[in-house]
């Protein structure tokens, strides 16, 4: 998910901190999913559980934007409400596996309910309220899909999965903030290293402000792929320089 292209004023700088997450942001960041899409996929304290053994990956970074106390839309009832969270796969691991963690079947395969200290029962109840068969359809298929406009790519690529901005923060420019993290993390590299993503439709114009871009074949629609900055940036840089 990203923001809408509805027009609201953007936050000023310092307004939004971006920072790791920890599992004390967990049940915060699981409402924040509840919130940002199907709540059929989700059950706050449940998904926040399933959430933990991410954060303990290597390979990854979990970032979450929060507004500063100084901040005139800050509620000081909530001072660590997050508002936006981006999830992203590091270099490292997506270049040996194609694997998307809200896919049940990563906990067997990384050994998370061991790693947990989880029964298969209390496993199971995680997992509770969720359409099993509906959500590892759409990510198995994303996998597939990846591993094939992936493949042979030496060093990996960063993906993005996901980013959400709750609604009543959409359109202010947070979603921007967690791209750019990464983005320039990703252009610090000679060539810049790919950045890969699945969206909904109507969100991939954001992205493409970024860079990103269309695919064709299977992914068309869904998948974007970021092979370094875009032009207007280059230029600008250029511009500078001389």
């Amino acid at each position: 998910m990203a923001e809408s292209i509805e027009k609201r004023p953007h936050f000023k700088p310092g307004e939004v901190i971006i920072s790791p997450v920890t599992e004390a942001d967990l049940i915060s960041l699981a409402e924040g999913y509840y919130a940002s899409f199907d709540p059929s996929c989700t059950q706050a304290f449940r998904f926040a559980e399933r959430m933990k053994p991410w954060l303990r990956e290597p390979h990854t970074r979990w970032t979450k934007a929060t507004l500063s106390p100084t901040s005139p839309s800050s509620d000081a009832a909530y001072p660590n409400r997050v508002i936006g969270h981006a999830g992203w796969l590091a270099p490292a691991r997506t270049a040996t596996e194609t694997l998307n963690f809200w896919r049940k079947d990563a906990s067997e395969v990384l050994g998370w309910r061991a790693k947990m200290g989880w029964t298969e029962a209390y496993e199971e109840e995680l997992w509770s309220g969720t359409d099993v068969e509906v959500a590892m359809g759409v990510f198995e298929k994303w996998d597939r899909v990846r591993g094939e406009l992936m493949k042979g790519r030496v060093g990996g690529y960063w993906h993005l999965a996901p980013l959400w901005v709750i609604p009543e923060f959409q359109g202010r420019g947070v979603s921007s903030l967690l791209v750019r993290d990464v983005a320039e993390l990703a252009d610090r590299e000679t060539p810049s290293t790919p950045m890969y993503l699945e969206a909904m439709e109507k969100a991939m114009p954001v992205y493409r402000h970024f860079g990103y871009q269309d695919v064709e074949g299977e992914g068309a629609g869904f998948v974007m792929i970021r092979y370094g900055p875009p032009k207007e940036a280059v230029e600008e840089e250029k511009e500078k320089a001389e």
